[in-house]
């Protein structure tokens, strides 16, 4: 009788030694198998997607394909790419926005009744936007409270609300009506670029993911330009006339003083420079405090240094310098003189490549004083005080300054009185210095140098892009306006993860030694 007990016990306990050690020798021999798959996998896939972009990269300038399968593999890159990227977050519907924003010609939107309002970019844009008002509205967003580019928005919100009002209490033209609406539309679009960096981009490293990919694309629309320059017969514009997509304003060559200037995406050869040099500072930091990897990013700056030339602008000058020096004053003396060795050399190869351009551009910076377009715009500015009687508070409106009927005026500080009035100049000030300011206190506030870095770097391409609007209308362009409104955003989002920290005044450390086979090609920030 014990052994008939004894027995089913020792089965019970066989059977569980056999499925442990069977389950044993199973893990042992399928872990290794399934990681030896991954391994192979992954390296595979990422072959196969990069082998795919570099076709649909390069195919369809090769000629062995017409214009309807160019346009096709054109798009499908596009969405390939797009889908690489994407995480389903604020990081990935901006880097959608970007992309468009960059690499669609902005006089391109689709075809139908949406004319200026169905640009690709402001249409994801305005997407962001409403996924912003519903990710607050259910409280599905971790915002912080109390960010000050946040407020500012909303003051902004508020001023250009009153400027539409002001718009509706007076007879408009059918052009003035038409204006309104459309410019509308662009702001809640600039909005959405930076309420959805504001608050949905959360980490720091989707702050930076996004920031360098911006960068990039600011390379890639540089090697554009270049490729633009170098090659007569290559028209960006052209090669993305794709199925889909229309042209809301004809498309134009401009040159000055016997070059071409370029524009690559852009609407105008001044947007291009102004837009290129605002990048300048962010592809800079990037150069500096990326350790492994860094070769993409000291490409797209040299791109852009390059390409800023070619656009024959003194705007894109003017915006250079201005970040440069903002961005400069936070480097070691050792950095700023590395700096300006490395311009002096660049400025030498580049005069020896393109022979009369640099002194084109010097002339156009001594002859100012003498240039017809400028001395007819000033004189234009004479009628100003005119066309504000009645309207110094609140302005003629929304929208309602139409170049074709007036004049053009190529200041957004003018354009923001004229339409707002006293108190819409006053917020546009009031939201660029809220934004350097913003961008400012991350580096005051941080303690890790690559974000102290990162934070001057952005209140450097702030002030670039609003010291350019004394001589460029910085909102009526789609890529300066997104970029600002991108800037402004990235710093109130750094500017969440520090508030807490309080402002400690740092001085220049000393540059900590390479690592092994480190590069350093100027010294880390102070």
């Amino acid at each position: 009788m014990a052994a008939a007990v004894r027995d089913p016990a020792r089965r019970s306990v066989t059977r569980s030694v056999t499925r442990s050690v069977t389950r044993s020798v199973t893990r042992s021999v399928t872990r290794p198998l399934h990681r030896s798959v991954r391994s192979l996998v992954v390296p595979v896939a990422t072959g196969s997607v990069a082998l795919a972009l570099l076709v649909v990269a390069v195919v369809p300038f090769t000629g062995l394909i017409g214009g309807t399968a160019t346009a096709a593999l054109l798009v499908l890159g596009l969405l390939v790419g797009l889908v690489v990227l994407s995480a389903r977050d604020g990081c990935s519907i901006l880097t959608w926005a970007l992309v468009l924003l960059f690499l669609v010609p902005q006089p391109y939107v689709l075809v139908g009744p949406l004319k200026s309002v169905g640009n690709p970019a402001t249409l994801v844009a305005l997407a962001g936007l409403a996924i912003w008002a519903a990710s607050r509205v259910l409280n599905l967003s971790q915002a912080s409270e109390l960010n000050p580019v946040r407020w500012v928005l909303l003051v902004f919100t508020i001023a250009a609300t009153a400027a539409y009002a002001a718009a509706m209490l007076r007879d408009l033209t059918t052009s003035e009506s038409a204006s309104t609406t459309r410019v509308i539309f662009g702001h809640l679009a600039l909005l959405g670029v930076a309420l959805l960096a504001v608050d949905e981009l959360g980490a720091r490293d989707r702050i930076s993911v996004l920031l360098r990919r911006v960068v990039l694309l600011g390379g890639v629309a540089a090697l554009i330009g270049i490729a633009e320059f170098m090659v007569p017969t290559f028209d960006f514009r052209e090669v993305m006339r794709l199925p889909g997509l229309a042209a809301n304003v004809d498309p134009e060559s401009v040159s000055r003083s016997g070059f071409d200037r370029i524009t690559a995406g852009a609407s105008h050869p001044i947007e291009f420079a102004v837009v290129t040099a605002a990048l300048v500072p962010l592809a800079l930091h990037f150069v500096i405090h990326t350790r492994t990897g860094r070769w993409p990013y000291a490409l797209a700056l040299v791109a852009m240094l390059a390409a800023i030339p070619m656009s024959v602008s003194r705007s894109g000058f003017l915006a250079l310098a201005v970040g440069f020096l903002f961005y400069a004053a936070a480097l070691s003396h050792r950095g700023r003189l590395n700096a300006l060795v490395l311009g002096l050399i660049g400025v030498a190869a580049f005069r020896a490549m393109v022979p009369g351009l640099l002194g084109t551009v010097r002339s156009l910076f001594r002859d100012s004083a003498t240039d017809p377009s400028i001395a007819g715009r000033t004189d234009d500015y004479a009628q100003i005080p005119g066309l504000m009687e009645g309207h110094w508070w609140w302005g003629r409106g929304l929208g309602t300054f139409v170049p074709d009927v007036y004049f053009f005026l190529d200041n957004q500080f003018l354009a923001a009185l004229l339409q707002g009035g006293v108190v819409g100049l006053a917020v546009f000030v009031v939201l660029l210095v809220v934004g350097i300011g913003t961008a400012r206190g991350v580096r005051r506030r941080a303690t890790d140098p690559e974000l102290r870095s990162l934070g001057q770097a952005l209140a450097a391409t702030i002030a670039s892009l609003g010291v350019s609007g004394f001589v460029f209308d910085l909102l009526s362009f789609r890529q300066s306006g997104f970029l600002l409104f991108l800037a402004i955003g990235c710093a109130g989002a750094l500017w969440s993860l520090v508030r807490h920290e309080p402002k400690v005044q740092h001085r220049p450390a000393p540059a900590p030694a390479p690592e092994p086979g480190e590069v350093r090609w100027l010294s880390p920030v102070s």
